[in-house]
């Protein structure tokens, strides 16, 4: 008997009690979902916005709107606030009142790591819904093409594991392996009566990797083609390293972590090499045009996310240029944190004054930004850490040098001893990653940085494994599932 699947409604929202707006839906245009094409025309309506930054929305699909990217401007901007990476914008009125001279609310809960960051949730597990369903029914879809059945179970696949890793990383307590996330794996679930429970951050980190490992699997039996977007085995091996390195110092930590984060970073970087030329990093983030098709890779990266002016991506001018969040300035946190001889000293910013990472001042809207996940100098430095980790120094001071060869004209002396190697190494990062999102804030998490701000005259401190570290659970998850379980400490929390 063959097998069908009904989308109704709003696919996106298949899932749970997760999706706000699901529940107070009707359902609608029922449509039938029963060839391997049915099912490569759903994930292409996603893929769609991956390639072809500059366009408008797209065609609904199957009666359903294309569903898009789960990256988050509003995050992005809270988290650069979070991070002091961006100096809040008091021209604008949502965050400073000018008349009283003091900060709005909103102002104070942004830098005083305390807003609800609620759209990372519903977008993410929004998400899961079309890709649950690509994953749990295509194998048995009608059509004789394999191939075209692999890659677009591939890709869902590795596109399930990266969802769940962020899930996991917003949202779980670092250090306590019993508050995990919901997991979710297939679509046919009663909606609005499914309450599901956290599961621990160890099966969470499982079903990663058993996701990473059924994507190399379809790999050996078919080579991945320009359709395909992340499904590719540098790809899955670079997310690996980034998913072992979170994972080895929290509270679903094991022994051979350390060596795995390693193992996948080599295999990430395999013909692969740095750049010394601050002219070609600067083409790497450069988001001064938005071309229909974008180049996908080179050396430096393994992805390249561009957005245009229809922001159905993510709209980093709006957090790091003075626009919105930003009042467009080099943090004094940052001023002095590079050196003349870093070449991403002038690649980063504009005159010395001014962000301009992406390179898109005077550019109107054009291009809104670009995201890079798990690129090659991560793989160096995840590499290098990894090593430090498990003591050998010796091998991480090389990778260090090499990194330091291809960042600076003026090479810094590398440190003899463990603990000032090891600092050596986590600066880069900070230096690296600079204004990437959420990487210097998860990376904050991780390590367990106290940060302190006095803010209209009272001190405030940000303290390691501290509870604003984990995004709360949105307010209407907690009201609609009465299995899910608040992250402590923000029980008595009024989100504004």
């Amino acid at each position: 008997m063959k097998k069908i699947s009904i989308l109704v409604g709003s696919l996106l929202c298949i899932l749970t009690t997760s999706c706000d707006k699901f529940l107070e839906l009707t359902p609608r245009d029922q449509k039938v979902v029963s060839t391997i094409e049915d099912y490569r025309d759903i994930m292409a309506s996603f893929m769609y916005y991956l390639k072809t930054p500059d366009m408008p929305r797209q065609e609904r699909i199957f009666g359903i709107d294309a569903f898009t990217v789960p990256f988050h401007s509003e995050v992005h901007g809270n988290l650069a606030v979070y991070t002091g990476e961006v100096n809040i914008n008091t021209s604008s009125s949502q965050y400073y009142d000018k008349k009283a001279g003091d900060y709005t609310q909103t102002g104070k809960s942004m830098q005083t790591w305390l807003m609800s960051n609620e759209e990372a949730w519903r977008q993410y597990y929004n998400f899961l819904g079309p890709i649950n369903l690509i994953i749990s029914d295509i194998s048995t879809a009608e059509g004789d093409n394999e191939h075209l059945r692999n890659y677009v179970k591939g890709e869902a696949l590795v596109w399930r594991a990266y969802t769940y890793f962020k899930l996991l990383q917003y949202y779980a307590p670092y250090k306590d392996n019993n508050y995990g996330i919901p997991v979710y794996l297939t679509p046919q679930m009663e909606i609005g009566t499914t309450m599901p429970s956290r599961e621990t951050q160890q099966t969470v980190f499982g079903q990663i990797f058993t996701d990473c490992n059924a994507a190399f699997d379809l790999l050996e039996q078919t080579p991945t083609n320009e359709w395909n977007f992340i499904w590719r085995k540098d790809f899955i091996h670079a997310m690996l390293a980034s998913v072992y390195t979170w994972k080895a110092m929290s509270g679903a930590a094991e022994p051979s972590d350390w060596e795995e984060a390693a193992r996948h970073a080599v295999e990430a970087m395999k013909g692969r090499s740095l750049t010394h030329s601050a002219e070609t990093l600067k083409r790497v983030f450069d988001c001064s045009t938005a071309a229909y098709t974008v180049e996908l890779t080179n050396d430096e990266f393994f992805v390249k996310i561009m957005d245009g002016e229809y922001t159905n991506v993510c709209d980093l001018y709006s957090t790091y240029l003075q626009d919105n969040v930003s009042d467009g300035r080099i943090s004094a946190a940052y001023a002095s944190f590079f050196t003349d001889s870093d070449i991403r000293k002038s690649v980063w910013f504009k005159n010395g004054m001014y962000n301009n990472k992406y390179n898109m001042m005077g550019e109107n809207g054009k291009c809104r930004g670009c995201l890079v996940p798990f690129r090659l100098a991560e793989m160096c430095l995840i590499k290098a850490e990894a090593l430090c980790r498990q003591g050998k120094d010796g091998e991480a001071r090389n990778v260090l040098t090499d990194f330091y060869n291809a960042r600076y004209t003026s090479v810094p002396e590398v440190p003899s001893g463990h603990e000032a190697l090891l600092s050596a190494i986590l600066d880069e990062r900070n230096r690296e990653f600079y204004q990437e999102g959420d990487f210097r804030w998860l990376d904050m998490k991780r390590l367990g940085v106290r940060m302190e701000r006095t803010i209209s005259g009272e001190r405030h401190v940000l303290a390691p494994d501290d509870f604003r570290y984990s995004f709360p659970i949105p307010a209407r998850e907690m009201k609609l599932n009465k299995n899910m379980v608040q992250n402590p400490g923000w029980e008595k929390i009024i989100i504004y």
